[in-house]
């Protein structure tokens, strides 16, 4: 009597492995051809799988979006902590924390610029509170330096800290967005040096000989 030849079992990645590789190419698809593009039948064709399996990890696109945002600020809120904890001057922690952010708007491909884009397109005001809760947590890590900063003396007696991690954030945020609707042609790194003397003559106190 012939063996019946047993079918080999796939094994069905975990539930959080499937989650993160549908949110990355999410992101590759927003940011490579747009939001028209991000459909639940394009992601499904993108990691080989049913519509219905997407369903399976995400409601809908917004939570999709949602998805995509934490990714982000955890990532983003990771990368920055490294130069806060291997530095100790708040100056050249600053320094550093631009350069790691660029570097990583660079990789990202201005991630968040895109999902901005999309948040304000849709007209979708939880997303945007989500977003802006992000960049919140951001400029607080950026004002808490900053206060050191000032009280080290290091700062001009003028500078509104505040504002000041408005400016900062702000400067990556105008350099990734030109790399983003320059189609990553003009890579934000290129701009770091002059981006971080422009931030440093804002804010640094001038030392009197």
């Amino acid at each position: 009597m012939a063996r019946i030849k047993a079918e080999p079992i796939v094994k069905r990645k975990a539930s959080s492995q499937r989650k993160i590789e549908i949110i990355n190419s999410a992101a590759e698809i927003l940011i490579s051809k747009g939001l028209q593009s991000l459909t639940i039948k394009n992601l499904a064709q993108e990691n080989d799988i049913s519509e219905s399996a997407i369903y399976r990890h995400f409601t809908d696109k917004q939570a999709i979006f949602i998805g995509l945002i934490d990714q982000f600020e955890n990532d983003l809120l990771c990368a920055i902590d490294q130069p806060i904890k291997e530095y100790n001057d708040p100056i050249e922690q600053l320094k550093e924390i631009m350069k790691t952010h660029i570097m990583f708007a660079q990789k990202k491909k201005s991630l968040l610029f895109a999902t901005t884009s999309t948040a304000i397109h849709l007209k979708d005001d939880f997303l945007r509170k989500k977003i802006l809760k992000t960049t919140d947590k951001y400029r607080a890590k950026i004002k808490v330096i900053l206060e050191r900063a000032k009280k080290q003396d290091l700062l001009r007696d003028d500078v509104d800290i505040d504002i000041a991690s408005f400016a900062f954030f702000g400067l990556i945020r105008a350099a990734s967005a030109h790399f983003a609707l320059t189609n990553y042609t003009n890579p934000p790194m290129n701009k770091f040096y002059t981006l971080w003397n422009i931030y440093l003559h804002g804010i640094e106190k001038v030392k009197r000989g």
